[in-house]
């Protein structure tokens, strides 16, 4: 990124934004630092507690530039995000998210940066153009995660020391929805997105990782303003494009 792409990149970031993000943090370090005991619970070791902190803080970041419609989400995600994740869920036996993270969201999060490099907005370098599905599109992907989390929901239990396995199941097939979605610029994804968000938030709950609900909560409020941009977004490009092509058009009859 040039500097003064860069410079543009920060300068993107609205009034909201700005401070959206220091309410995560600032709440997230009040919590940690005079209530360690409720929000870490009965898991106390350093490599897990850093791994919460880190996760708290960088996946309401990263939804936020997903909502900006910024390539920069996955070096976010890739980094701050999958590798602390995947620790946790390797502590709490949740092999099916586990197995997600280094077979599906690694390699995705390479690859969906670089699809999203090719697709910049014409009229602002800073955005990615996005789109809607079909509705023919959508009933699919919701049978492949029914299909998906019943068939893994019923393997993983299978398996000594699983534990929430259609709930971990589920997660897993419905957070691979929003990634492929999302890898291909489709709005849709946020509706995954919100689902995966409302499982976490139970499994968090269950595991007594408390700490983890700050960032489930502003995810939650962020997915909402997610949906009403990208919304927003591809109707104002649909108005654009039929402009362009109803200039076309007259423009060939003259």
């Amino acid at each position: 990124m040039q500097k003064q792409t860069f410079k543009s990149f920060l300068r993107s970031f609205t009034p909201y934004q700005i401070i959206y993000l220091a309410a995560v943090v600032t709440l997230t370090a009040v919590l940690v630092i005079f209530f360690p005991a409720d929000v870490l619970g009965e898991y106390q070791s350093i490599a897990l507690i850093v791994c919460a902190i880190v996760s708290t803080i960088s996946n309401p970041l990263c939804e936020l530039l997903i909502s900006k419609q910024s390539k920069w989400n996955f070096v976010v995600d890739f980094f701050l995000i999958e590798i602390p994740e995947l620790v946790i869920c390797l502590h709490f036996g949740w092999y099916a998210v586990a197995a997600t993270v280094v077979f599906f969201w690694m390699p995705i999060d390479v690859i969906s940066y670089l699809r999203w490099n090719k697709h910049p907005d014409t009229e602002d370098e800073n955005l990615t153009v996005v789109k809607r599905l079909k509705p023919w599109q959508t009933a699919l992907v919701v049978g492949g995660i029914v299909v998906f989390g019943l068939v893994v929901g019923k393997l993983l239990q299978l398996i000594p020391g699983a534990s929430d396995t259609y709930l971990d199941a589920f997660a897993s097939a419905v957070g691979m929805a929003n990634g492929i979605l999302l890898l291909l610029r489709y709005s849709e994804q946020w509706l995954a997105w919100l689902i995966t968000t409302v499982l976490y938030l139970f499994m968090d709950i269950s595991s007594e990782m408390y700490i983890l609900l700050v960032t489930e909560i502003a995810m939650l409020v962020n997915t909402i303003y997610g949906i009403v941009k990208w919304w927003l977004y591809t109707k104002r490009v649909a108005v654009r494009d039929k402009v362009a092509e109803n200039t076309v058009d007259k423009a060939i009859t003259k």
